[in-house]
């Protein structure tokens, strides 16, 4: 990891968000950067002052980072639009942004900043949400298809701040088990049935594991997605949940699974959402 950008507001959430971007910097030897962005439809006159507060904010931010130095930036335009290109042009490896502030009707009819970004975005992003430590206690990394041993490789890379211990959570599906029931198929048949795909997840998981240091725990539940991911990290009391944002090609950006999208609006750790593209360019790799 070579670059992290953290994206500040200059608000509490973002506070967090800066110190979670500092620390992973240091544990992973990444330079560090702080952006903010001004809408550009004020006024010219509003526009100049405010790029020159928030260039004034940005720089005290910085100031106030310990054992980190950061670049600062303020840029222009369309919020999320802005902030996906100082990413890009900085060549981001990491975005980290604070929490959305949680509105029942902006979560039911809008999509925040953030995640409009995560939608586009071809680097992986965190919304940071929880205490601040040098490095992560526990994380769960959420797989649906083949996506593990890609997370897993971007967990590692955040060097001496990745997590302590990580777990592989995979909730089965077997989307033909209830025709089979309903079709009248006998239980063991059912059930060996289930066995299988089971076997099946577990195979990829043990193959996304192997990369992982340290070693990880493969857990395998029969549960809904959101309802496993939230229950395994209550109990285990993990503090980072990572998943893919499904994206597999550039026509496809902006395709968010529901478990991320569940994740990024009601969530209660960090949540590390990492593009497939950035998955699909790493497995070429």
């Amino acid at each position: 990891m070579k670059t992290i950008m953290a994206i500040t507001d200059f608000s509490e959430r973002s506070a967090t968000a800066l110190e979670r971007a500092a620390a992973i910097a240091r544990g992973s030897g990444a330079d560090l950067m702080l952006v903010h962005a001004v809408d550009d439809s004020l006024p010219r006159h509003i526009l100049a002052h405010r790029m020159s507060e928030a260039e004034e904010a940005l720089h005290q931010e910085a100031a106030a980072i310990k054992g980190k130095k950061a670049r600062c930036e303020a840029v222009t335009g369309d919020v999320f639009w802005a902030l996906h290109r100082a990413a890009t042009k900085a060549h981001a490896d990491l975005i980290v942004a604070g929490d959305h502030r949680r509105s029942p009707l902006r979560d039911l009819f809008g999509d925040t900043t953030v995640e409009r970004l995560i939608r586009v975005s071809a680097v992986p992003v965190l919304i940071a949400r929880t205490p601040v430590a040098s490095a992560y206690r526990h994380a769960l990394i959420a797989v649906e298809n083949e996506e593990g041993r890609e997370l897993v490789e971007v967990l590692t890379s955040f060097g001496k701040a990745a997590p302590g211990k990580t777990t592989l959570l995979h909730a089965v599906s077997a989307p033909a088990e209830g025709l089979l029931y309903y079709a009248g198929v006998e239980r063991d048949v059912r059930e060996d049935y289930r066995l299988r795909i089971e076997e099946e997840a577990r195979s990829r998981l043990e193959t996304a594991a192997r990369k992982a240091r340290p070693p990880v725990d493969i857990r395998i539940v029969d549960a809904p997605p959101p309802t496993a991911i939230a229950d395994f990290a209550a109990r285990a009391g993990c503090d980072l949940v990572a998943a893919s944002s499904h994206a597999r090609r550039s026509v496809a950006r902006g395709i968010l699974g529901s478990v991320s999208s569940e994740l990024i609006r009601h969530g209660s750790t960090d949540l590390l959402v990492v593009p497939r593209i950035v998955s699909d360019r790493q497995r070429r790799g």
